[in-house]
């Protein structure tokens, strides 16, 4: 309605409004707190009373493409025998597309509530899920991670507290929504935690630019897809999932069918 009514100036003062009320709510609640409340009150979607994590977990020129790389790759290294951590597993949408490859999957989330409904209604044998906040608690023992639009919720300094803790990997698969390279202002802009991304900043979490300077050796580009339609003409931008060697491998492989490294300016 406020779309329809208002001039684009108009509706982007609301929204700039909105989106800064609720970093201010997000500065005074820690990270649990935080993402519960999101799930709580669907402020990613979905229906009142329901778990959702979001259009980009659930729309199908986004997800598809992801799901058959990752599975590809981890055919590839052999996963069914390994154990694949899936930190922010969220509602499982994606995580359960994956985890019939793996040899055991183990999904980890920060929202207590989540885990325990996913728990109750996806935990079997094969699939686990662990209540943890991946910046400041143990990482579970596994082989694979997964990383899927987890960082760009998360401040810099909370990115930097988790990277370390994936060098006990063979490899992760990061995935995060790049502005479009004509659109990108600057790499890894500082955000709150919360909800919102750093789109709005035409930034995005480039994990070899600084203050991250992960190895260039260890990370690679494995796939990308555009961005999500956005609404009051907002730039798309690209998902783009990149493959990082652990630190007891120095080089990461390149994957099947990757595409060269693609890096900020």
């Amino acid at each position: 309605m406020v779309r329809r009514i208002l001039p684009r100036f108009a509706v982007e003062a609301y929204y700039g409004y909105r989106e800064s009320k609720l970093i201010d709510l997000n500065r005074r609640m820690n990270t649990e707190e935080v993402f519960t409340d999101i799930y709580s009150n669907n402020r990613w979607g979905g229906a009142s009373g329901s778990f959702f994590s979001g259009a980009g977990s659930h729309e199908a020129t986004i997800v598809g493409p992801y799901v058959a790389g990752v599975k590809r790759e981890l055919e590839r290294i052999g996963a069914d025998s390994m154990t694949v951590i899936d930190l922010g597993c969220g509602d499982f949408s994606v995580g359960r597309q994956i985890a019939p490859q793996c040899g055991r999957y183990v999904g980890v989330d920060i929202v207590k509530p989540l885990v325990d409904h996913n728990r109750k209604i996806f935990g079997n044998s094969g699939v686990s899920f662990v209540h943890a906040n991946m910046v400041t608690d143990d990482l579970p023992d596994g082989d694979v991670c997964l990383v899927r639009q987890v960082f760009q919720h998360l401040s810099n300094d909370q990115i930097l507290a988790v990277l370390p803790k994936l060098d006990r990997y063979r490899y992760s698969f990061v995935t995060e929504h790049h502005p479009s390279d004509a659109h990108l202002r600057q790499p890894n802009a500082d955000k709150p935690h919360g909800g919102g991304t750093r789109a709005r900043q035409q930034s995005g979490v480039f994990l070899d630019q600084p203050p991250f300077d992960f190895p260039s050796a260890r990370y690679r580009l494995l796939l990308q897809v555009p961005g999500p339609s956005i609404p009051r003409g907002i730039d798309p931008g690209v998902i783009r999932t990149f493959v990082l060697a652990g630190a007891g491998h120095p080089a990461v492989y390149q994957p099947a069918g990757g595409f060269p490294v693609k890096t900020a300016n």
